[in-house]
Formats: structure tokens, sequence, C-alpha cells
């Protein structure tokens, strides 16, 4: 019997969708850039772009672009396509002009502008992993 109601309430939960497995946003939440859906960075300077990668093994991928709104320049660009079957998350953290790429395949990276006005992912590594900002980390970073 109990057996029985813990398995009617879990269907229950994953049809209506609760975060019972870190539940929250996903990536086709409207804060993530995706293929025509370009995402202004909180200062309104940039703009993340997703373009298509190439055709990796049948899987479509996906290359991360940041273009200064002002010229419609392109100030960075991944040197990694990130195939889409795995689950991409392209995001702004939104306090800063930071983007994070999030991959289940790939991992977890963000893109910061510096002094010089040239832009750098840094790649998280588990000995770098507490400096996922929380709200990273609750969209699947």
């Amino acid at each position: 019997m109990i057996r029985q109601l813990a398995i009617s309430a879990l269907a229950a939960c994953l049809l209506a969708g609760c975060g019972l497995f870190g539940g929250g946003a996903t990536r086709h939440d409207d804060r993530f850039a995706r293929p025509d859906h370009p995402k202004n960075s909180p200062s309104g300077q940039y703009a993340a772009t997703v373009d298509m990668g190439p055709n990796q093994n049948g899987v479509d991928t996906w290359v991360a672009v940041i273009r200064d709104n002002a010229t419609g320049a392109e100030v960075f660009r991944d040197s990694y396509a990130y195939g889409n079957r795995h689950g991409v998350g392209i995001t702004w953290l939104s306090s800063a002009d930071q983007l994070w790429l999030l991959s289940n395949d790939v991992g977890t990276a963000h893109v910061d502008r510096k002094p010089d006005g040239t832009w750098i992912k840094t790649s998280i590594y588990p000995e770098t992993v507490g400096d996922i900002p929380e709200e990273i980390k609750a969209v699947g970073g």
C-alpha cells in the first residue's frame, strides 16, 4: 500500500512538473539565448546570440557569440560547438555582463570582459565549482 502511494505521488509530481528532481528553470526558459532568440546583457551593451555550428554525428550544434549592441561587432565567438542533444544553456548572470555556458556534455564555463575590452572564457573545474553563483546553479550550472 505504501509503495503504491509512493509511486502515485511520484507520478503526480512528474506530471505536474514539480521540482522533485532539482526543478526550477529549464534551458528552454526565456532567460536563455537560442538560435533566433538573442538575449541582451544586464547593461544592455551586449547581446548573446547563438549561431548554428557544424552537424556532429547527426547532432545539431550551437556556437555562443557575444555582439556589441552599439556597433553590431562580434566581440566573442566560442571556439567550441555545443551539441544540443545533451542540453545547452547560454545565459547572462542577471547582475553583471558575464555570460554563462552550461552544457551537460562539456561542462560549465563563463565569459567575462577584461579591462582591455577582450572577452575570455573560463571553464569550471571541480576545484572552482564553488565559484558558480547560486543564480546559475539554480538554472542548471
